[in-house]
């Protein structure tokens, strides 16, 4: 697996790559997604799958690694772009058919929804607006979202439409060819992959 991973990374951080780089702990916010749908995805998530929060950014081939490189760059730094080395067993990897996941077409799906529904959830007592309030919340667990849906109908309404909808999960977990996006999340948290320069 590890000759179809790539990443870009700043020159002056070879070195330390080459070490190892160790698992995402802390839970990532997403800034291209609203965080209602990163909610809905999450809870959706199944387990063979990783989870945004705590994975990696990848790329299936080195030139859109160049092309979908982000980390700051000091003086006369460049991107490099590196092989991903990690055993296959060690991660879990999901790639989309869309090249960002702002582009898919779940977050239209939801965004309609909470649209065609704007009246109910203005009209809805301050109690209940304010559950509804934390599906819009950063980062909301797994267990607190489903919590919120056996509580509230309309949180368990769009609960329902994404199950029933939703295809963010019918995502590659096997990378391939192409511009879809690629993130990976290592499984055990001691685990490492390394980056070698190509």
């Amino acid at each position: 697996m590890s000759a179809d991973l790539f990443r870009a990374i700043p020159e002056s951080k070879l070195a330390a790559s080459a070490e190892g780089i160790k698992r995402q702990m802390s839970a990532r916010i997403p800034s291209n997604v609203p965080y209602v749908v990163d909610n809905l995805w999450e809870w959706l998530r199944p387990e063979h799958y990783p989870s945004r929060r705590h994975s990696t950014y990848a790329s299936p081939t080195p030139e859109l690694a160049l092309l979908n490189a982000s980390a700051a760059l000091v003086g006369s730094d460049r991107y490099v772009a590196c092989q991903l080395i990690v055993a296959p067993s060690a991660i879990k990897l999901a790639q989309l058919e869309v090249v960002d996941a702002r582009h898919h077409a779940d977050i239209r799906l939801i965004t309609q929804w909470l649209s065609r529904h704007s009246k109910e959830l203005t009209e809805i007592s301050v109690n209940q607006k304010r559950d509804i309030a934390l599906l819009f919340l950063p980062g909301l667990k797994r267990d607190e979202l489903e919590n919120l849906r056996l509580e509230s109908g309309v949180v368990h309404e769009l609960c329902e439409l994404a199950r029933t909808h939703a295809t963010f999960w019918a995502a590659s977990s096997v990378p391939r060819k192409g511009e879809g996006e690629l993130f990976f999340e290592l499984i055990d948290k001691s685990a490492s992959y390394r980056l070698e320069p190509i």
